[in-house]
């Protein structure tokens, strides 16, 4: 299931090559949101790596599997009321089969998630 407008919205991009600095706003309405702790949301770890595999297929214009996740570290926690608008900064390196990818979740604050792994087309 794609996140993109449902979960969060995309407000602008702006890319130089395989970087790319995508700047969000999380959608509280959404479903997750409601079943994910009601009253008191909080974004699960798994949309969050969704969101980065999303941005990275933005990104390459290419549909993208993850294949390998080698790090990911939830470092602060994600919450539409607290943090509505984030950036996902996404690195990437071509790779024989894909991409490597190094993404962080941030925003002025925090840096809420550290990702790194690879992604095959």
């Amino acid at each position: 299931m794609k996140l993109e407008n449902n979960y969060y919205k995309l407000i602008s991009m702006h890319h130089e090559g395989l970087s790319s600095r995508f700047h969000i706003a999380l959608r509280k309405e959404c479903d997750v949101y409601i079943g994910h702790f009601p009253g008191d949301p909080v974004s699960p770890g798994a949309c969050n790596i969704q969101t980065i595999k999303e941005c990275a297929e933005q990104l390459t214009g290419k549909e993208l599997r993850i294949s390998t996740i080698r790090q990911c570290r939830l470092t602060a926690v994600v919450t539409p009321v607290v943090c509505p608008e984030l950036d996902v900064i996404i690195n990437l390196q071509s790779l024989e089969q894909g991409y490597a990818v190094t993404a962080r979740i941030i925003d002025a604050e925090k840096t809420y998630m550290e990702y790194k792994g690879e992604m095959t087309v």
